[in-house]
């Protein structure tokens, strides 16, 4: 139904029907799960004008609308018609698929369920009635996330479960399950230290706000821990056709480089050791490149891609995770991951349809294999929540123009911030893109396009190619252009062939996220 269902109490009216649908519901019950026992005189008119409100935004319905019963009203409805069955109903499928084996299935449809929630359910509804229910649906959801991470966990994805747990345990600390599910996650991730702390952290809160002991469940696992007696799942997902078959061929699907790259040699190295000391350590590294528009970072991270590839012989993914314009929205992770998976071998009608499974199928394509993931223009740490790599020895570049923050703190990431280049190296960028006879030629000219341009590589490779165009041009009428006041600077260093490489661009989906970011803030403030 797309109609209203209009003012909050008839909202609460609308579930008091819905929730008994296709059995009577009497008057007097109506009022009280609306105001309890504290109902005015008007609330019986007051139903009955709701009852009559909701009966003409049905009364085009075939299958859905209110009549009149002894004492009452029936709300009749196809039982698909409310979100709340179908949710049941695809949810106890999953649990028919995980009891005959089938964690994929589960996953899967479990991952459907939960994605038929919006919010807090019956959220500004009133009434006792609808604060007894909210309760008992927040119960369904958070069961079904348990069940859906307990999939990740038997099947093995110890690292992304683990970081969903996390945040879950964090928000009900006493649910035991949860607890019970993150400890096996971290001890299957390598975290057997964290897996304990998080045992007696719980243990402690479940004494002093309830005054009772860990249940045996959760003391079992505690027990299995300490003795390293706990059994682990190895991945078992699977497609229709069995295990996933070898890659055909090893995907290399990075940018070209650069030719040469000038200015980042403590950064590269600080790239490179990091590499070294995954491979040594058996981890997966991550790396986030930030800086402010213009100052190279894809450039950056595309030459060091490049240059580590030896170190990552399974295959090297890219993707552009930024939006088109100021406006736009970011790439839908989606749709990122369907193009990997057909980068690794995967049929187009064989990729699942929801973002969960499709990160599950990645992480397991993975599995085993050493392989780079280059993320470029990361918008948000969300954006990255299936895309990252989960395999010991693999690697994820991410390039930013914001400072991860979340990334770096829950996932251990380096971060490395390009600064604009020095004066130096910005005369060395302009003599290698135009000859050094060129430039030393007319040293002064080149000192005012340095300044003009804030020493940012994009910036002075825009400056180049014009140059490169004018190569009988005096680079100080070059300079003239850039510094003159006929002109705004940003406006000479537009590249309307490539929007990548337009500064102007750049500098515009920059301050529209600072933008954005502001008035959220302000938002959350005032509310």
């Amino acid at each position: 139904m797309e109609q209203t269902a209009g003012q909050p109490r008839q909202c609460a009216v609308l579930a008091s029907l819905l929730f008994r649908a296709r059995r009577p519901v009497s008057l007097s019950t109506l009022v009280e799960d609306v105001w309890g026992d504290k109902a005015p005189p008007s609330a019986l008119g007051s139903v009955r004008t709701y009852i009559y409100r909701l009966r003409q935004a049905l009364g085009e319905q075939n299958d859905s609308f209110v009549r009149l019963v002894d004492g009452g009203y029936l709300l009749q409805i196809q039982p698909d018609a409310l979100d709340l069955n179908r949710f049941k109903n695809t949810a106890a499928k999953a649990r028919e698929a995980r009891n005959s084996g089938d964690l994929t299935l589960a996953a899967d449809l479990l991952s459907r369920s939960l994605d038929m929630w919006n919010g807090v359910a019956l959220a500004g509804v009133p009434g006792p009635f609808a604060a007894m229910q909210r309760n008992v649906l927040d119960e369904l959801r958070l069961a079904c996330v348990e069940e859906y991470l307990s999939c990740q966990v038997d099947m093995g994805r110890y690292a992304e479960a683990a970081a969903e747990l996390s945040a879950l345990l964090t928000e009900h600390p006493l649910r035991e399950r949860v607890c019970g599910l993150l400890m096996t996650a971290l001890y299957g991730a390598g975290r057997q230290s964290e897996a304990l702390t998080i045992f007696h952290r719980t243990s402690h809160l479940l004494h002093q706000g309830l005054g009772v002991n860990p249940s045996p469940e959760l003391q079992q696992v505690h027990e299995r821990i300490l003795s390293g007696r706990l059994q682990l799942q190895q991945s078992s997902v699977a497609t229709a056709g069995g295990r996933y078959p070898a890659l055909p061929r090893v995907p290399s699907y990075l940018p070209a480089a650069l030719p040469s790259l000038v200015g980042r040699d403590r950064e590269m190295g600080q790239l490179e050791r990091l590499t070294q000391d995954t491979a040594a350590s058996s981890s997966v590294a991550i790396c986030v490149i930030s800086g402010m528009a213009g100052v190279g970072k894809t450039a950056f991270a595309v030459s060091a891609g490049h240059r580590l590839i030896p170190q990552f012989p399974d295959g090297q993914l890219f993707a552009d995770l930024s939006s088109c314009g100021p406006e736009a929205e970011p790439n839908n992770p989606a749709l990122v991951l369907a193009d990997f998976l057909q980068a690794l071998g995967v049929r187009s009608d064989s990729i699942p349809e929801t973002v969960q499974s499709r990160g599950l199928m990645f992480r397991d394509l993975l599995n085993r294999r050493r392989m780079l993931v280059m993320l470029d223009n990361v918008e948000s740490t969300d954006q990255l929540k299936h895309l990252l790599p989960q395999s010991p020895g693999s690697m994820a570049i991410v390039t930013s123009r914001r400072q991860l923050h979340t990334l770096v703190a829950t996932h251990q990431a380096l971060p490395l911030t390009l600064l604009p280049l020095s004066q130096d190296d910005a005369r060395n960028f302009l003599a290698r893109r135009l000859g050094t006879s060129r430039t030393e030629a007319e040293p002064e000219a080149v000192d005012r396009i340095i300044r003009a341009s804030e020493c940012l590589p994009l910036t002075l490779a825009n400056i180049a190619a014009s140059a490169a165009y004018r190569p009988q041009a005096p680079l100080a009428s070059l300079a003239d252009e850039y510094t003159g006041g006929e002109k705004r600077i940003l406006d000479t260093f537009a590249n309307d062939e490539h929007p990548v490489r337009d500064v102007r661009a750049s500098i515009a989906r920059s301050h529209h996220h600072v933008a954005s970011g502001t008035v959220s803030l302000l938002r959350s403030m005032s509310t």
